[in-house]
């Protein structure tokens, strides 16, 4: 999609956005209230703004602080998308589902943060009735993940995850105008601040630890289904990794077997190894490849400003308590 079309598309998704939010607000929509604190995840852009590992930083976060969280996501393009499904904490192989069911994301997310309750599901308050109901109840803190634009639930701490990228080089589906709605922006991507922000915020990095015995010097073939296939390309070689062929597909794609022995077949007759993401592995762990056959990207989140904005937003309120 080009630059102009990008903007046009993004005019029309902006708009609606606004119209949504301007019935929410005059009281023709309602959003319900959940009987836990809620956390919204989100962003203004269509994928690619680094909320997943945000939301798995504030999962685990509460889990140290002794909170029962539970993490509700829509799984796009999965089979609980519409009929809904639940991931129980430390679930094992054996009774973690598959991602075509779950959702690529959902999968990931209890990699990241496994002693997180997760629903995955469109409706959401639903899916917070089964998991409460499944939990026994108990639950402090809801998060909400991909949840600026989510009206249908009330939300106490909205957080955006914010990039460097404009509306001529991705699609945006909300005005910087609605930014004025969050209570914490986290830059996360690109080398200059986003316009939009103009006041202190959060600024985080992914660092991308690289096994000096194991990987320096080798070749790798890159295979990615994600909303920002460059950003993870430019990370991996900002590490160290040498990529000399980058195999995208869609975000969310759903993988072949046949497709993967392929691309791993071909790698090894390049004599290259093949490193994927972790929202990828995911996806080919369900499908039996073993690990040892790829290197998969296990990058850390590391905050380098804002910190303090960051705990007191968060976790502010329990301190004033205790």
């Amino acid at each position: 999609m080009n630059g102009l079309l990008l903007a046009i598309t993004s005019t029309i998704w902006s708009f609606l956005s606004a119209t949504a939010w301007l019935l929410l607000k005059v009281g023709v929509l309602k959003g319900r209230r959940l009987p836990v604190r809620v956390i919204s995840v989100g962003n203004i852009q269509v994928g690619g703004s680094g909320k997943t590992p945000l939301v798995a930083q504030i999962a685990r976060e509460a889990h140290e602080r002794g909170l029962k969280v539970c993490i509700l996501c829509r799984g796009y393009g999965s089979e609980w998308e519409g009929g809904g499904g639940t991931i129980a904490p430390l679930a094992t192989s054996a009774t973690l589902p598959d991602p075509r069911f779950s959702g690529d994301e959902a999968a990931l997310l209890h990699e990241l943060a496994p002693h997180a309750w997760i629903g995955v599901g469109a409706n959401r308050v639903r899916q917070f009735r089964r998991v409460d109901q499944l939990a026994l109840g108990g639950f402090n803190i809801a998060i909400l993940d991909d949840g600026f634009q989510h009206w249908k639930i009330q939300k106490d701490l909205e957080i955006v995850a914010m990039t460097s990228l404009n509306r001529f080089q991705t699609l945006f589906r909300d005005w910087d105008l609605a930014l004025r709605r969050a209570h914490l922006l986290v830059w996360t991507k690109g080398d200059c601040k986003p316009a939009a922000i103009r006041s202190p915020c959060v600024r985080v990095r992914y660092n991308l630890p690289l096994n000096d015995g194991v990987h320096r010097e080798r070749h790798f073939w890159m295979v990615t289904g994600l909303g920002d296939s460059e950003f993870a390309q430019k990370t991996a070689e900002k590490a160290g990794y040498i990529v000399v062929n980058h195999v995208r597909f869609r975000d969310h794609a759903i993988y072949e077997k046949e497709v993967v022995l392929q691309i791993l077949h071909e790698a090894q007759v390049a004599n290259c190894s093949v490193v994927v993401t972790g929202k990828d592995w995911v996806k080919w762990q369900a499908l039996g490849i073993s690990k040892s056959n790829v290197v998969v990207l296990e990058p850390e989140l590391l905050f380098e400003e804002g910190k303090n904005l960051w705990d007191q937003a968060l976790w502010g309120s329990l301190s004033s308590r205790s």
